[in-house]
């Protein structure tokens, strides 16, 4: 009667090798999984960007071409921005009023951002406040009256998450879903939607390494809070190349034998990936830098994602080289499908992780309401 359960929740992930597309519905207070579309766009890529004439030509037509063929009927769209062009970054501030608090962060920006404020989309959350006592976790914060920050006390502090985005970027997927015929709903840099495929409602402490085509994102998570974020030019590629070389086959071929179920790092194959201990040694680097005045906090696991996390024995390789376990991530662990298509999730289920989060981030607005 109300509709309820028929409302379709779009996420899109444009990559630097990929379209994905991921449809949600609402059934019982529980997402269901309803449709997803993949395309590669490897072809459109110069210098690891897409070419700025596919972006407002070509892609459009394919988005529209893969709702067509997959017969998605959802038109409200969540894009989201690769999160080596956006910033994410924890600052400390004294505890203040909230118009002070704007003025500051405003003001602090100014040492992260290297272009005009002007120039991009801002936004900030805090995320945690400490006291001489306790630190209280964001869900106590905004139990609090939201437009209002406590008077200053004594020694405390409070942890605001800065985010930004280039204006340009904004206005581009803008114009994206206007000529793919979809209404934006939402942009939000894809550390974001990864977090909430992956994590969740999960209070434990996580590294996410979702490692990309070109590059690597590696996300530290506190209680489902990004606490850092970093971003380096190693990915899937890189592996692959290995493989090619060393197995002298082409870069599609050792593409396919990367996530065909042998295990290139048991040591027995002889082969060296410089690549995944450069990944290892900056998440020992993230750690370190940010734990180095917490001895007492500890990580509850590395989850990995992206198609590399295809690669027989990547796990086991992560957790010995860190003493730290580590699993694969499951976007869809939150989420309700047709079993039928059990072996294509377990085959490619970890490379949706930012759709499916997009997806997610209109369902969990859907259900607040």
């Amino acid at each position: 009667m109300f509709g309820f359960g028929n409302k379709r929740f779009i996420g899109i992930d444009i990559g630097t090798s990929n379209i994905k597309i991921v449809e949600l519905k609402v059934s019982g207070n529980r997402p269901v999984l309803t449709n997803y579309a993949w395309v590669h766009i490897h072809d459109f890529m110069v210098g690891g960007d897409l070419k700025s004439a596919y972006f407002d030509t070509i892609l459009p037509e394919y988005i529209k071409r893969m709702f067509a063929e997959s017969k998605m009927t959802g038109r409200e769209a969540n894009f989201s921005i690769p999160a080596f062009g956006g910033l994410i970054t924890l600052i400390e501030f004294p505890d203040m009023k909230k118009e002070d608090l704007d003025q500051a962060i405003k003001f602090e920006a100014h040492k992260y951002i290297p272009v005009s404020l002007e120039d991009v989309v801002l936004s900030w959350d805090i995320v945690s406040r400490k006291s001489v006592s306790k630190l209280i976790d964001r869900g106590e914060i905004l139990a609090e009256n939201k437009n209002r920050i406590p008077e200053n006390k004594s020694n405390d502090k409070i942890g605001v998450l800065l985010v930004a985005a280039p204006k340009n970027k904004v206005i581009k997927y803008e114009k994206l879903a206007k000529d793919a015929n979809l209404e934006l709903k939402s942009i939000e840099i894809e550390s974001f939607s990864m977090v909430r495929a992956l994590v969740g409602n999960d209070q434990g402490n996580f590294v996410i390494v979702d490692i990309g085509s070109r590059v690597c994102n590696i996300i530290l998570v506190e209680k489902g809070v990004i606490k850092a974020n970093r971003n380096i030019d190693a990915g899937g590629k890189d592996i692959s190349r290995v493989i090619a070389k060393s197995m002298s086959v082409s870069d599609e071929k050792a593409i396919v034998l990367k996530i065909s179920g042998k295990n290139f790092l048991n040591g027995e194959s002889n082969l060296s990936f410089p690549v995944i201990d450069l990944i290892i040694g900056e998440i020992s680097r993230v750690l370190n830098s940010y734990y180095k005045e917490k001895a007492d906090m500890a990580i509850d696991g590395i989850i990995l994602s992206g198609g590399t996390a295809g690669l027989s024995g990547i796990s086991e390789y992560f957790s010995k080289a860190l003493n730290i376990k580590t699993t694969i991530g499951n976007p869809l662990g939150r989420i309700e499908y047709d079993k039928r298509i059990e072996p294509k999730v377990k085959e490619i289920g970890n490379q949706f992780s930012v759709a499916i989060g997009l997806a997610l981030n209109g369902v969990d607005e859907y259900l607040r309401k």
